[in-house]
């Protein structure tokens, strides 16, 4: 049975920065930060130079566009890589980071593949494609992604975290729990382990304990997104009868 929850951000940057990797959202509408196409940074964008033949270049130009939240010149750019290089892991990485930030979820699926082609244990890719599947609402599919990263990185807090997700939008609350307590284990100062922690406890009628992990997740957090922190909020005043 899926729960209906309140969602969460997408989560932190692990890594370096050709290693992005999202927390899943858990029930709000998922927005990726950074999508500003505003007509400011299209007229930053006017006296850029395009790269030449070099994918390193146009790499390093999506990138770059990522960065500033230009994810259609992001997406332009880093399809020229793939091109170029097809065997270029970041080039495919990003270029699924970027399709995700536009909610081509198909797209971003393909690209994270062709990573895990490329190099068959890369823990960062088969992270965000599970993600990808979980925003699909693909989630036995997202679930064996999160295990597979795990038995290849059994102490990665985060993935332990988006295994819990998943099983608590299957309504597997006992499993979400260990998942998320596991990660809690490995990383305390992650905020989203305690606001996955709170969404369970509620649910599970356990309101005192509900109460302390959404107030702690509101004093380390608010996570990747910020629109967490207003939910949280609202919750303990549920709970408190407020």
């Amino acid at each position: 049975m899926s729960q209906e929850i309140p969602e969460q951000g997408p989560g932190p940057v692990v890594g370096r920065p050709n290693r992005k990797r999202w927390l899943v959202p858990i029930g709000l509408a998922v927005l990726m930060v950074g999508l500003l196409l505003a007509a400011t940074l299209i007229a930053q964008r006017g006296g850029e130079q395009e790269p030449t033949g070099d994918p390193e270049a146009y790499i390093e130009a999506g990138r770059q566009a990522l960065e500033a939240g230009d994810t259609a010149r992001a997406i332009e750019q880093l399809e020229k890589a793939v091109q170029l290089a097809p065997e270029n892991r970041d080039a495919h990485f990003l270029l699924g980071n970027a399709y995700i930030l536009n909610n081509e979820l198909e797209k971003a699926v393909q690209a994270y593949q062709r990573v895990l082609e490329i190099a068959p244990e890369d823990v960062d890719a088969r992270s965000n494609l599970g993600v990808a599947y979980y925003r699909m609402m693909r989630l036995d599919e997202a679930i064996a992604e999160f295990q597979a990263g795990l038995a290849i990185a059994p102490n990665d807090a985060a993935l332990h975290y988006l295994l819990g997700a998943a099983r608590l939008q299957q309504g597997d609350l006992a499993a979400a729990r260990q998942a998320f307590e596991r990660a809690r284990e490995l990383d305390p100062d992650l905020p989203e382990v305690y606001y996955g922690l709170g969404l369970v406890n509620k649910l599970e009628n356990r309101r005192e304990e509900a109460i302390a992990n959404f107030e702690y997740f509101l004093e380390i957090g608010p996570g990747q997104d910020p629109r967490a922190k207003d939910e949280a909020e609202r919750l303990l005043r549920e709970l408190r009868g407020q």
